[in-house]
């Protein structure tokens, strides 16, 4: 009884090890993420970049129209990789961006787009003294709802490899592409400044499809 047990117990701590290291953020000597997460076809002769600022209302804007119908219309269907990038614009978008390379990879979308939708719930400027102070404690209650303790986004918040990444993706942003506001898209390389609407959306890559 106690060999099978024991057996349970190896089983269990090797499933919860195998989630762990699927979830975790690995970085580079160079404050590069190892593996991005890029959507869509990965072979595409089509790649999207966005730079996102979570405090930005334009970028807001963005996810909830033109991204929608560039994911149903171009991404879901293979035509076009995309790939989402963070360009930080104070030290409330830095810890905002900490928590959502804080949750699992799974949850990286859907904590991004919950975000930015409710933009109003944790940018906190009712005492202009404690914004960055209250908009971080607002962002542990988000992070609750996906599974991050307080305690583990104290520690991302503190992680200097998450906070050397998302600065250096700015830092990046401003040297080699010329980005100097949010949103900005790059299509093949091309920089793309401001939201993109539907319509938009169409007229650009009509260029790079035919």
């Amino acid at each position: 009884m106690n060999y099978i047990i024991r057996i349970l117990i190896f089983f269990s701590l090797l499933a919860s090890t195998t989630v762990l290291a699927k979830n975790k953020w690995n970085f580079d000597s160079n404050n590069n993420l190892v593996e991005p997460i890029i959507i869509g076809n990965i072979d595409a002769e089509v790649n999207i970049i966005e730079y996102r600022s979570l405090t930005c209302s334009h970028c807001a804007e963005f996810a909830s129209n033109g991204f929608v119908h560039l994911k149903e219309k171009y991404i879901d269907t293979g035509l076009v990789s995309f790939e989402l990038r963070p360009f930080p614009l104070n030290a409330v978008d830095l810890n905002a961006f900490k928590l959502l390379y804080c949750a699992s990879k799974e949850n990286f979308h859907k904590l991004d787009k919950t975000l930015l939708k409710n933009q109003s719930k944790w940018i906190d400027t009712s005492d202009q003294e404690k914004v960055l102070e209250n908009s971080t404690a607002a962002l542990t209650k988000q992070a609750a709802l996906f599974g991050v303790s307080s305690e583990d986004y104290k520690s991302c918040l503190e992680n200097e490899e998450i906070t050397n990444f998302i600065l250096k993706s700015r830092i990046d942003a401003v040297k080699e592409h010329q980005v100097n506001s949010t949103p900005s898209f790059l299509i093949n390389g091309d920089l793309y400044a401001g939201s993109l609407s539907a319509d938009r959306i169409d007229e650009l890559l009509e260029g790079y499809l035919n």
